[in-house]
């Protein structure tokens, strides 16, 4: 499935010690990489022209495979497959609100599902629904409190949606404490180091 890669205007602040905040997300998010695409606002401002951001240019819209998963899940609603697919299509144009729709109706079908819970939080913030985002981050960690892509992502909406810097360090450390062998723990806290040392 493919991944909703999220964006924030406050992420120069990650960048620091040559770490910045996109080189980490791509780490921990690593499940599929050739589908991971970056939005140019998750740049820090020095890397892009003229030190603003320019806007990120959609990928070409399938439209046939687009009616083809509608008709799917007109016949059978709870098509989890379907529904997630038409949400990671909308997300790619990052149309998030339509994409917001199917990742709902993903997650009504199977509730326990933590990536699908992932991906609608994540929609959910690029759409700035900030607080349903932390909640359906929670919701995930409610199912598995120790699941690292939840509790990174959980960490950086704290962060980059209410400025919570001692709440997004929180989530990260229980990453680490939970995740001892998780195979991008060094990024994780060169990240922690990072928001530390600007923060004071």
């Amino acid at each position: 499935m493919k991944e909703v890669f999220r964006g924030a205007s406050l992420a120069f602040l990650l960048v620091g010690a040559g770490l910045g905040f996109a080189g980490v997300y791509v780490g921990v998010h690593h499940r599929a990489t050739e589908l991971v695409k970056p939005l140019p606002m998750l740049k820090p401002k020095s890397e892009t022209s003229g030190g603003a951001s320019e806007p990120a240019k959609p990928p070409p819209l399938d439209t046939a495979r687009l009616k083809q998963l509608e008709d799917t899940v007109k016949g059978d609603p709870k098509n989890v497959e379907a529904l997630t697919e038409l949400g990671n299509m909308h997300a790619d144009q990052q149309n998030f609100d339509e994409a917001l729709k199917w990742y709902k109706q993903a997650v009504n079908a199977e509730p326990r599902n933590i990536e699908l819970r992932i991906y609608l939080g994540e929609a959910q913030f690029q759409a700035n629904h900030i607080d349903d985002a932390l909640a359906s981050f929670k919701a995930a960690l409610d199912i598995n409190p120790s699941h690292p892509e939840a509790l990174f992502d959980y960490g950086y909406v704290l962060l980059m949606g209410k400025k919570d810097q001692e709440g997004a360090i929180q989530s990260w450390e229980k990453l680490i404490k939970d995740n001892p062998k998780f195979d991008q723990i060094d990024r994780v806290k060169q990240l922690i180091e990072s928001v530390k040392e600007r923060s004071k």
